[in-house]
Protein backbone atom coordinates (compact mmCIF):
# COMPACT_ATOMS: atom_id res chain seq x y z
CA UNK A 1 0.00 0.00 0.00
CA UNK A 2 1.46 3.35 -1.02
CA UNK A 3 1.61 6.26 1.40
CA UNK A 4 -1.21 8.01 -0.48
CA UNK A 5 -3.42 4.93 -0.23
CA UNK A 6 -2.54 4.48 3.45
CA UNK A 7 -3.89 7.90 4.43
CA UNK A 8 -7.34 9.42 4.01
CA UNK A 9 -6.98 12.10 1.33
CA UNK A 10 -9.40 15.06 1.52
CA UNK A 11 -10.08 14.98 -2.23
CA UNK A 12 -11.36 11.39 -1.91
CA UNK A 13 -14.80 11.94 -0.39
CA UNK A 14 -15.90 8.82 1.50
CA UNK A 15 -19.33 8.13 -0.01
CA UNK A 16 -21.77 6.32 2.26
CA UNK A 17 -23.53 4.77 -0.75
CA UNK A 18 -20.35 2.84 -1.60
CA UNK A 19 -20.18 1.19 1.81
CA UNK A 20 -21.79 -2.25 2.00
CA UNK A 21 -24.62 -2.81 4.48
CA UNK A 22 -23.95 -5.36 7.20
CA UNK A 23 -25.91 -6.42 10.25
CA UNK A 24 -25.20 -5.56 13.87
CA UNK A 25 -27.15 -6.35 17.00
CA UNK A 26 -29.60 -3.46 16.63
CA UNK A 27 -30.06 -3.22 12.87
CA UNK A 28 -27.82 -2.36 9.93
CA UNK A 29 -24.33 -0.86 9.80
CA UNK A 30 -22.30 0.82 7.08
CA UNK A 31 -18.63 1.29 7.87
CA UNK A 32 -17.36 4.74 6.84
CA UNK A 33 -13.72 4.33 7.82
CA UNK A 34 -11.41 2.30 10.05
CA UNK A 35 -7.75 2.78 10.81
CA UNK A 36 -5.00 3.79 13.17
CA UNK A 37 -3.54 7.12 14.28
CA UNK A 38 0.07 7.88 13.42
CA UNK A 39 2.51 9.53 15.83
CA UNK A 40 2.05 12.84 13.99
CA UNK A 41 -1.73 12.65 14.34
CA UNK A 42 -2.74 11.66 10.81
CA UNK A 43 -5.35 9.00 10.14
CA UNK A 44 -4.03 5.81 8.54
CA UNK A 45 -6.15 3.15 6.84
CA UNK A 46 -6.18 -0.38 8.23
CA UNK A 47 -8.37 -3.45 8.28
CA UNK A 48 -11.23 -3.53 10.79
CA UNK A 49 -9.40 -6.22 12.76
CA UNK A 50 -6.27 -4.08 13.15
CA UNK A 51 -7.98 -0.72 13.61
CA UNK A 52 -7.70 1.39 16.76
CA UNK A 53 -10.64 3.59 15.65
CA UNK A 54 -13.77 3.15 13.52
CA UNK A 55 -16.58 5.37 12.27
CA UNK A 56 -19.85 3.97 10.96
CA UNK A 57 -23.49 4.83 10.32
CA UNK A 58 -25.74 2.42 12.25
CA UNK A 59 -29.48 1.98 12.43
CA UNK A 60 -31.34 1.10 15.62
CA UNK A 61 -34.40 -0.89 14.63
CA UNK A 62 -35.31 -2.75 17.82
CA UNK A 63 -34.39 -3.24 21.47
CA UNK A 64 -31.21 -5.25 22.04
CA UNK A 65 -27.80 -5.06 23.65
CA UNK A 66 -24.48 -4.62 21.85
CA UNK A 67 -20.81 -4.69 22.71
CA UNK A 68 -17.69 -3.31 21.06
CA UNK A 69 -14.11 -4.54 20.81
CA UNK A 70 -13.14 -0.84 20.96
CA UNK A 71 -14.55 0.33 24.32
CA UNK A 72 -14.26 4.14 23.95
CA UNK A 73 -17.51 5.01 22.14
CA UNK A 74 -19.40 8.10 21.01
CA UNK A 75 -22.94 7.70 19.66
CA UNK A 76 -24.84 10.55 17.99
CA UNK A 77 -28.49 10.24 17.00
CA UNK A 78 -28.86 11.79 13.53
CA UNK A 79 -32.35 10.64 12.47
CA UNK A 80 -35.24 9.86 14.82
CA UNK A 81 -36.31 11.21 18.19
CA UNK A 82 -35.05 9.16 21.12
CA UNK A 83 -33.51 5.95 22.39
CA UNK A 84 -32.42 4.99 25.89
CA UNK A 85 -28.99 3.44 26.38
CA UNK A 86 -28.01 1.66 29.60
CA UNK A 87 -24.23 1.81 30.13
CA UNK A 88 -22.76 0.03 33.17
CA UNK A 89 -26.19 0.15 34.86
CA UNK A 90 -26.69 3.88 34.22
CA UNK A 91 -29.45 5.06 31.88
CA UNK A 92 -28.80 7.75 29.26
CA UNK A 93 -31.42 9.27 26.95
CA UNK A 94 -29.94 9.71 23.48
CA UNK A 95 -31.41 12.85 21.91
CA UNK A 96 -30.89 14.16 18.36
CA UNK A 97 -27.49 15.70 17.61
CA UNK A 98 -26.25 15.38 21.21
CA UNK A 99 -23.22 13.05 21.20
CA UNK A 100 -23.07 10.57 24.08
CA UNK A 101 -19.51 9.57 25.01
CA UNK A 102 -18.68 6.62 27.26
CA UNK A 103 -16.09 3.90 27.79
CA UNK A 104 -17.13 0.39 28.75
CA UNK A 105 -16.18 -3.22 28.12
CA UNK A 106 -19.67 -4.37 29.13
CA UNK A 107 -22.64 -4.78 26.78
CA UNK A 108 -24.74 -1.64 26.24
CA UNK A 109 -28.52 -2.05 26.23
CA UNK A 110 -30.71 -0.03 23.86
CA UNK A 111 -34.40 0.32 24.69
CA UNK A 112 -37.47 2.41 23.86
CA UNK A 113 -36.73 3.18 20.22
CA UNK A 114 -40.05 4.63 18.99
CA UNK A 115 -39.10 4.26 15.33
CA UNK A 116 -36.15 3.25 13.17
CA UNK A 117 -33.24 5.47 14.19
CA UNK A 118 -29.94 6.37 12.55
CA UNK A 119 -26.73 7.07 14.43
CA UNK A 120 -23.14 8.07 13.80
CA UNK A 121 -21.18 5.50 15.78
CA UNK A 122 -17.54 6.14 16.72
CA UNK A 123 -15.40 3.63 18.61
CA UNK A 124 -11.73 3.62 19.61
CA UNK A 125 -9.12 1.86 21.71
CA UNK A 126 -8.81 4.20 24.73
CA UNK A 127 -5.25 3.06 25.35
CA UNK A 128 -4.22 4.58 22.01
CA UNK A 129 -6.86 7.00 20.76
CA UNK A 130 -9.23 9.57 22.30
CA UNK A 131 -12.36 10.13 20.17
CA UNK A 132 -14.58 13.21 20.29
CA UNK A 133 -17.58 14.30 18.21
CA UNK A 134 -18.60 17.94 17.79
CA UNK A 135 -21.78 19.04 16.00
CA UNK A 136 -21.22 22.21 13.94
CA UNK A 137 -23.60 24.39 11.98
CA UNK A 138 -22.34 25.12 8.49
CA UNK A 139 -22.39 28.62 7.06
CA UNK A 140 -21.56 29.97 3.64
CA UNK A 141 -20.12 33.04 5.36
CA UNK A 142 -17.65 31.10 7.50
CA UNK A 143 -15.96 27.98 6.15
CA UNK A 144 -15.41 24.95 8.39
CA UNK A 145 -11.80 23.76 8.28
CA UNK A 146 -10.91 20.09 8.84
CA UNK A 147 -7.47 19.21 10.19
CA UNK A 148 -5.30 16.11 10.67
CA UNK A 149 -7.07 13.45 12.71
CA UNK A 150 -10.53 14.74 11.76
CA UNK A 151 -13.42 13.47 9.65
CA UNK A 152 -16.42 15.64 8.75
CA UNK A 153 -19.77 13.90 8.12
CA UNK A 154 -22.57 15.92 6.53
CA UNK A 155 -25.72 15.22 8.57
CA UNK A 156 -28.18 17.79 7.22
CA UNK A 157 -28.38 20.29 4.38
CA UNK A 158 -25.98 20.72 1.48
CA UNK A 159 -22.28 21.52 1.34
CA UNK A 160 -19.23 21.79 -0.87
CA UNK A 161 -15.64 20.74 -0.25
CA UNK A 162 -13.20 23.54 -1.10
CA UNK A 163 -9.66 22.33 -1.74
CA UNK A 164 -7.24 24.87 -3.17
CA UNK A 165 -9.05 26.34 -6.18
CA UNK A 166 -11.21 23.23 -6.62
CA UNK A 167 -14.72 22.56 -5.41
CA UNK A 168 -16.67 19.29 -5.00
CA UNK A 169 -20.21 18.76 -3.77
CA UNK A 170 -20.65 16.70 -0.60
CA UNK A 171 -23.75 14.52 -0.47
CA UNK A 172 -25.80 13.85 2.64
CA UNK A 173 -23.96 11.52 5.08
CA UNK A 174 -20.78 11.54 3.02
CA UNK A 175 -17.47 12.10 4.83
CA UNK A 176 -14.49 14.36 4.19
CA UNK A 177 -11.06 13.74 5.74
CA UNK A 178 -9.09 16.59 7.29
CA UNK A 179 -5.53 17.62 6.48
CA UNK A 180 -3.18 20.23 7.95
CA UNK A 181 -1.23 20.38 4.68
CA UNK A 182 -4.14 20.59 2.22
CA UNK A 183 -6.50 22.63 4.40
CA UNK A 184 -9.87 21.30 3.20
CA UNK A 185 -12.79 23.62 3.97
CA UNK A 186 -16.51 22.93 4.02
CA UNK A 187 -18.95 25.58 2.87
CA UNK A 188 -22.72 25.23 2.86
CA UNK A 189 -25.87 25.33 4.92
CA UNK A 190 -26.65 22.48 7.27
CA UNK A 191 -25.14 20.44 10.07
CA UNK A 192 -21.88 18.49 10.15
CA UNK A 193 -20.46 16.05 12.70
CA UNK A 194 -16.74 16.69 13.14
CA UNK A 195 -15.12 13.50 14.47
CA UNK A 196 -11.67 14.05 15.99
CA UNK A 197 -9.10 11.47 17.06
CA UNK A 198 -6.18 12.40 19.33
CA UNK A 199 -3.37 10.24 20.66
CA UNK A 200 -4.17 8.93 24.14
Amino acid sequence: MSEAQATFAPESILELSKSAKKQWELGQVRLIAAGTLSENGTLQRSSEAESTWQVSIRSIEHEASFSSALPAQVITLVAGDFVELTVDGEQHGLEPLRPLKFTTNAPVEASQPTEELLTVYVAADPQKVRPTVRIVELSKKREQYLFDGQLGILLQGSASLLLGEGQQSVNLRDTVAGSDAQEPRISGRGVMAVVSFDLA
